[in-house]
Protein backbone atom coordinates (compact mmCIF):
# COMPACT_ATOMS: atom_id res chain seq x y z
CA UNK A 1 0.00 0.00 0.00
CA UNK A 2 1.88 3.12 -1.48
CA UNK A 3 2.23 6.26 1.34
CA UNK A 4 -0.49 8.37 -1.02
CA UNK A 5 -3.02 5.71 0.11
CA UNK A 6 -2.26 5.08 3.29
CA UNK A 7 -1.96 8.44 4.78
CA UNK A 8 -6.04 8.46 4.57
CA UNK A 9 -6.42 5.48 6.61
CA UNK A 10 -3.44 6.75 9.53
CA UNK A 11 -5.16 6.41 13.17
CA UNK A 12 -4.81 10.14 13.72
CA UNK A 13 -7.11 10.73 10.63
CA UNK A 14 -10.63 12.36 12.10
CA UNK A 15 -13.74 11.00 9.85
CA UNK A 16 -16.09 14.05 8.83
CA UNK A 17 -18.44 14.57 6.25
CA UNK A 18 -15.26 16.42 4.02
CA UNK A 19 -13.11 12.98 4.02
CA UNK A 20 -15.74 10.12 4.38
CA UNK A 21 -16.70 9.61 0.89
CA UNK A 22 -12.52 9.48 0.40
CA UNK A 23 -11.83 7.12 2.97
CA UNK A 24 -14.63 4.91 1.97
CA UNK A 25 -13.35 4.50 -1.43
CA UNK A 26 -9.79 3.41 -0.50
CA UNK A 27 -11.07 0.95 2.66
CA UNK A 28 -13.61 -0.37 -0.30
CA UNK A 29 -10.77 -0.98 -2.78
CA UNK A 30 -8.52 -2.19 0.06
CA UNK A 31 -11.32 -4.64 1.31
CA UNK A 32 -11.62 -6.05 -2.50
CA UNK A 33 -7.77 -6.66 -3.23
CA UNK A 34 -7.06 -8.47 0.07
CA UNK A 35 -10.73 -10.51 -0.44
CA UNK A 36 -9.38 -11.30 -3.47
CA UNK A 37 -5.97 -12.99 -2.42
CA UNK A 38 -7.54 -15.49 -0.42
CA UNK A 39 -11.56 -15.84 -2.21
CA UNK A 40 -9.91 -18.81 -4.77
CA UNK A 41 -13.23 -20.22 -5.33
CA UNK A 42 -14.50 -16.50 -6.02
CA UNK A 43 -11.73 -14.79 -7.31
CA UNK A 44 -13.00 -13.94 -10.84
CA UNK A 45 -15.96 -12.63 -9.44
CA UNK A 46 -13.64 -10.51 -6.63
CA UNK A 47 -11.29 -9.50 -9.33
CA UNK A 48 -14.77 -8.63 -12.08
CA UNK A 49 -16.04 -6.22 -8.99
CA UNK A 50 -12.75 -4.72 -8.26
CA UNK A 51 -12.97 -3.58 -11.90
CA UNK A 52 -16.30 -2.08 -11.45
CA UNK A 53 -15.24 -0.23 -8.40
CA UNK A 54 -11.95 1.63 -10.58
CA UNK A 55 -14.17 2.12 -12.94
CA UNK A 56 -16.76 3.73 -10.82
CA UNK A 57 -13.98 6.12 -8.88
CA UNK A 58 -11.95 6.80 -11.70
CA UNK A 59 -13.63 7.04 -14.92
CA UNK A 60 -17.25 7.83 -13.61
CA UNK A 61 -19.42 10.63 -14.78
CA UNK A 62 -22.82 12.44 -14.13
CA UNK A 63 -24.46 10.36 -16.48
CA UNK A 64 -23.12 7.12 -15.33
CA UNK A 65 -24.86 4.55 -13.18
CA UNK A 66 -22.75 3.25 -10.05
CA UNK A 67 -22.45 -0.76 -9.95
CA UNK A 68 -23.55 -3.04 -7.75
CA UNK A 69 -19.61 -2.84 -6.53
CA UNK A 70 -20.11 0.91 -5.35
CA UNK A 71 -22.52 -0.28 -2.77
CA UNK A 72 -19.15 -1.20 -1.42
CA UNK A 73 -18.25 2.93 -0.36
CA UNK A 74 -21.71 3.06 0.40
CA UNK A 75 -21.88 0.92 2.93
CA UNK A 76 -18.78 1.91 4.29
CA UNK A 77 -19.76 5.62 4.83
CA UNK A 78 -23.03 4.00 6.20
CA UNK A 79 -20.71 2.18 9.09
CA UNK A 80 -18.56 5.52 9.39
CA UNK A 81 -21.28 8.15 9.57
CA UNK A 82 -21.52 6.27 12.88
CA UNK A 83 -18.26 7.69 14.09
CA UNK A 84 -18.13 11.72 12.70
CA UNK A 85 -15.89 13.42 14.64
CA UNK A 86 -13.83 10.25 16.26
CA UNK A 87 -10.71 9.13 14.69
CA UNK A 88 -10.10 5.60 12.31
CA UNK A 89 -7.70 4.43 15.03
CA UNK A 90 -10.25 4.62 18.18
CA UNK A 91 -11.48 1.75 19.50
CA UNK A 92 -15.01 0.27 18.95
CA UNK A 93 -17.52 -2.42 20.03
CA UNK A 94 -17.44 -4.73 16.86
CA UNK A 95 -20.39 -7.21 17.50
CA UNK A 96 -19.73 -10.43 15.15
CA UNK A 97 -22.85 -12.50 14.18
CA UNK A 98 -21.04 -15.55 14.59
CA UNK A 99 -19.04 -14.67 17.35
CA UNK A 100 -20.65 -15.08 20.98
CA UNK A 101 -18.44 -12.14 22.81
CA UNK A 102 -18.01 -8.65 20.51
CA UNK A 103 -14.69 -7.60 19.95
CA UNK A 104 -13.30 -4.17 20.81
CA UNK A 105 -11.13 -2.44 17.60
CA UNK A 106 -10.24 0.05 16.09
CA UNK A 107 -12.48 2.08 13.88
CA UNK A 108 -11.00 1.36 10.96
CA UNK A 109 -10.40 -2.33 11.07
CA UNK A 110 -14.33 -2.96 12.35
CA UNK A 111 -14.85 -0.99 9.21
CA UNK A 112 -12.76 -3.38 7.02
CA UNK A 113 -14.76 -6.20 8.94
CA UNK A 114 -17.68 -5.01 7.91
CA UNK A 115 -17.03 -5.02 4.10
CA UNK A 116 -15.26 -8.54 4.55
CA UNK A 117 -18.59 -9.85 5.60
CA UNK A 118 -20.80 -7.74 2.71
CA UNK A 119 -18.86 -9.60 0.38
CA UNK A 120 -19.21 -13.28 1.91
CA UNK A 121 -22.71 -12.33 1.75
CA UNK A 122 -22.14 -11.28 -2.17
CA UNK A 123 -20.72 -14.26 -2.79
CA UNK A 124 -23.13 -16.37 -1.81
CA UNK A 125 -25.77 -14.48 -3.62
CA UNK A 126 -24.30 -13.68 -6.91
CA UNK A 127 -24.08 -10.46 -9.10
CA UNK A 128 -26.89 -9.96 -11.74
CA UNK A 129 -24.84 -7.67 -14.37
CA UNK A 130 -23.00 -8.56 -17.27
CA UNK A 131 -18.99 -9.34 -16.62
CA UNK A 132 -18.54 -9.30 -20.50
CA UNK A 133 -19.17 -5.26 -20.16
CA UNK A 134 -16.39 -4.76 -18.40
CA UNK A 135 -13.81 -7.02 -20.06
CA UNK A 136 -12.57 -3.34 -21.53
CA UNK A 137 -11.48 -1.69 -18.76
CA UNK A 138 -7.67 -2.05 -17.42
CA UNK A 139 -7.57 -3.62 -14.35
CA UNK A 140 -5.67 -1.10 -13.46
CA UNK A 141 -6.12 0.57 -9.48
CA UNK A 142 -5.77 4.41 -9.77
CA UNK A 143 -4.31 4.41 -6.04
CA UNK A 144 -1.31 2.10 -7.34
CA UNK A 145 0.79 0.48 -9.71
CA UNK A 146 -0.22 -2.42 -11.90
CA UNK A 147 0.06 -5.49 -9.63
CA UNK A 148 2.16 -8.83 -11.34
CA UNK A 149 0.72 -11.97 -11.94
CA UNK A 150 0.54 -14.34 -8.71
CA UNK A 151 -1.05 -17.21 -10.50
CA UNK A 152 1.03 -19.74 -10.26
CA UNK A 153 2.16 -18.63 -6.82
CA UNK A 154 -1.33 -19.10 -6.15
CA UNK A 155 -1.60 -22.18 -6.95
CA UNK A 156 1.49 -23.40 -4.91
CA UNK A 157 -0.50 -21.72 -1.59
CA UNK A 158 -3.62 -23.74 -1.96
CA UNK A 159 -1.90 -27.19 -2.05
CA UNK A 160 0.22 -26.30 1.24
CA UNK A 161 -2.07 -23.92 2.98
CA UNK A 162 -2.85 -26.13 6.08
CA UNK A 163 -5.91 -24.07 7.16
CA UNK A 164 -8.53 -20.76 6.79
CA UNK A 165 -6.31 -18.60 9.66
CA UNK A 166 -2.98 -19.48 8.16
CA UNK A 167 -4.57 -18.74 4.29
CA UNK A 168 -5.66 -15.44 5.44
CA UNK A 169 -2.36 -14.20 7.39
CA UNK A 170 -0.04 -14.77 4.63
CA UNK A 171 -2.57 -13.36 1.76
CA UNK A 172 -2.87 -10.36 4.06
CA UNK A 173 1.09 -10.14 4.69
CA UNK A 174 2.09 -10.83 0.91
CA UNK A 175 -0.72 -8.16 -0.21
CA UNK A 176 1.39 -5.86 2.16
CA UNK A 177 -0.66 -5.00 5.24
CA UNK A 178 1.71 -4.89 8.40
CA UNK A 179 1.66 -8.02 10.55
CA UNK A 180 0.14 -5.59 13.49
CA UNK A 181 -2.92 -4.83 11.48
CA UNK A 182 -3.02 -8.38 10.47
CA UNK A 183 -2.73 -9.74 13.90
CA UNK A 184 -5.23 -6.62 15.08
CA UNK A 185 -7.94 -7.57 11.86
CA UNK A 186 -7.64 -11.17 12.88
CA UNK A 187 -8.41 -11.03 16.57
CA UNK A 188 -4.96 -13.31 16.97
CA UNK A 189 -1.43 -11.87 18.55
CA UNK A 190 1.12 -10.45 16.40
CA UNK A 191 3.75 -13.75 17.57
CA UNK A 192 0.74 -16.10 16.01
CA UNK A 193 1.28 -14.12 12.54
CA UNK A 194 4.97 -14.15 12.58
CA UNK A 195 4.97 -18.16 13.70
CA UNK A 196 2.50 -18.82 11.01
CA UNK A 197 4.42 -17.08 8.60
CA UNK A 198 7.42 -18.59 9.12
CA UNK A 199 5.80 -22.44 9.14
CA UNK A 200 4.66 -21.41 5.72
CA UNK A 201 7.89 -20.44 4.55
CA UNK A 202 9.19 -23.54 5.86
CA UNK A 203 6.68 -25.75 4.13
CA UNK A 204 7.04 -23.73 0.73
CA UNK A 205 10.58 -23.79 0.53
CA UNK A 206 10.17 -27.62 1.00
CA UNK A 207 7.81 -28.20 -1.80
CA UNK A 208 9.75 -25.89 -4.63
CA UNK A 209 13.15 -28.13 -3.31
Amino acid sequence: MNKRKNEILNNDVVISLDNIEKISKVIALASLSNFEKYAYSNSKRIEFLHKQLQKDICHHSELDNYSDAYDLVQESSLFLLNFVGQRLGDNCTFIKSTAKVPQTISIRMACFKTLFAYLRKEMKNGNSENEELLEFIPAKDCFEEEKPDFTKVNEIIKKIVTNKLESQILEYYYNGVEVKLIAEFLGVSTDIVYKRRRKFKDRYLAYCI
